[in-house]
């Protein structure tokens, strides 16, 4: 059988008062191979009994598998065939994605192409309880939580990518009460954040585990359906809005999400991190943005994030082109092959978004405005803003130092409330010729002292020599200069030599030298 004709019912809502059953269909041999799996009906309501044992482990009757639509079939995975639990998910009535989890071992699979929301989005009432997957979801079912109020996220704690949430929203589903019962570790804690920022704090609860249970199912199998009832429907505690609270009514937060910045011989010395603002200055042509631009691709090659960088004093094409090219392939564009120029386009078409002003004349507003829309779509972690000067400031009589201290309370409260990092690149005000050649400090950006006052992080890029009027080449010695750092997570103030070689296109520490002097 064909897993587009699985045979699952949708949840019941309360709506209907019943459930409807699709009908069976069989699939041609190609068919079935552009599946990732295939349906079985063995069992009671389509669940053979080996599944049916397996869910008795976690503490599931064949009568909730019932109730949400479950139906057991062979999933093709990684490792090759093996039987599954495939659970539907449906949009209007129609299955528009099924997810699937082996029984043999912890493995998952899914519709090739499906759409991702919520399981039983479209007959989910105005309270609802929110999982992180969906044994856990099917836990609060086995304990009594009625159907048409249980939902998971399709995709476990993934930050920054839950944009069928915002769909739903805006389509009308405007739920009065939201339980957050997602799992009890740092993914989770991540996830429930993430999820009171959309549904908004006023309608949110959580729900802590006790110590030993990690979710809704293990807390199931250990105490039982009754304690599991209990807990989320009369323990949940009001996500705090404002004002004052006791230690203990204030959620536990996420762990703080940071990033090595890909220079290993730093040893932690720096570390960047969403929910985050960063400065950096420098004098013109000391290389700000080279050095970030390589620092971002090497945390977006290590930890899989995307960027959205708003450049406004060098073009997408083809200077950042070029310079991502470099960094891919470690060598110079005009060296690259055109196959090494095609990969190294891919990669960057799944790691970068750029932000450009259609009439070139950007505010904040606008840019903060199109940044939002680039998390909730597409999951960005990190913006750039570079230069800071090329923003339109429409300040009426506010002064320069009042309007830039408002301007970067709104940039950190964004970096904050949207999870991200956002980081500005700024010049510093015009230098007198004694102290060019000295690196410059954070509150001598063009301004106001709240450069220096309101950024989690804080840095400095300066070259002793722009060329050697000797030998008549150019420099490519530069240091970073760590100026500040609120958080120990995030590092300490500190100065990082660098060496830049156009061989390779990128900079190397300095920090360590081998026997002729150069960087290892």
């Amino acid at each position: 059988m064909d897993l587009s004709e699985i045979t699952a019912r949708p949840a019941q809502s309360a709506a209907q008062g019943g459930r409807t059953s699709g009908t069976n269909a069989s699939a041609s041999p190609s068919g079935m191979a552009r599946q990732s799996g295939s349906a079985t009906t063995a069992g009671t309501a389509g669940v053979s009994d080996a599944a049916q044992a397996y869910c008795k482990t976690r503490g599931i009757s064949p009568q909730t598998l019932e109730l949400l639509g479950v139906k057991s079939g062979t999933g093709r995975f990684a490792d090759g065939k093996k039987e599954a639990i495939f659970w539907p998910y449906y949009l209007s009535g129609e299955m528009v994605n099924w997810k699937a989890g082996s029984i043999e071992a912890k493995a998952f699979t899914g519709m090739p192409g499906g759409k991702m929301c919520l399981f039983n989005q479209g007959s989910l009432t105005d309270t609802v309880y929110i999982c992180e997957g969906e044994f856990d979801m099917a836990s609060l079912v086995e304990a009594g939580v009625p159907v048409e109020q249980v939902t998971t996220v399709p995709n476990g704690a993934n930050p920054g990518s839950y944009p069928f949430i915002q769909d739903a929203l805006e389509a009308g589903w405007s739920p009065t009460k939201v339980v957050l019962a997602t799992d009890n570790d740092d993914p989770g804690l991540m996830l429930r954040q993430t999820l009171a920022h959309i549904f908004g704090p006023a309608v949110c609860s959580f729900v802590d585990f006790p110590d030993g249970c990690k979710d809704a199912n293990d807390l199931l199998r250990s105490d039982g359906p009754e304690a599991l009832l209990d807990l989320v429907e009369n323990g949940a505690l009001p996500w705090p809005v404002e004002g004052l609270y006791r230690l203990s009514e204030i959620p536990e937060p996420a762990p703080r999400e940071t990033w090595d910045c890909g220079f290993p011989e730093w040893e932690g010395k720096i570390s960047l991190g969403a929910g985050m603002l960063s400065v950096v200055t420098g004098l013109p042509g000391h290389g700000k943005t080279q050095l970030f631009s390589q620092i971002w691709q090497q945390i977006a090659r290590r930890y899989d994030i995307t960027l959205a960088m708003a450049s406004f004093e060098t073009r997408t094409k083809p200077d950042h082109r070029r310079t991502l090219r470099s960094l891919i392939n470690g060598f110079p564009e005009n060296a690259l092959s055109p196959e090494q120029k095609r990969h190294a386009d891919e990669w960057i078409d799944e790691h970068y978004l750029w932000i450009d002003h259609p009439k070139q004349r950007p505010t904040l507003d606008w840019l903060l405005d199109t940044a939002e829309v680039a998390v909730v779509r597409h999951g960005v972690r990190a913006i750039v803003i570079d230069p800071w000067n090329r923003l339109e400031h429409d300040r009426g009589n506010e002064s320069e130092s009042d309007f830039i201290g408002r301007a970067l309370t709104a940039c950190y409260k964004f970096a904050v409330d949207m999870n991200v990092h956002l980081q500005i690149l700024a010049h510093p005000a015009k230098m007198d010729q004694r102290r060019r050649d000295m690196p410059p400090a954070l509150d001598d950006i063009a301004g106001s002292a709240h450069w220096n006052n309101r950024p989690d992080h804080g840095f400095v890029v300066h070259r002793e020599t722009l060329w050697d009027a000797d030998t008549g080449k150019r420099g490519t010695s530069a240091s970073l200069y760590c100026r500040k750092a609120r958080f120990p997570e995030l590092g300490y103030p500190c100065k990082l030599d660098l060496e830049y070689d156009p061989l390779i296109s990128r900079y190397r520490s300095a920090d360590y030298l081998n026997g002729m002097g150069q960087p290892v």
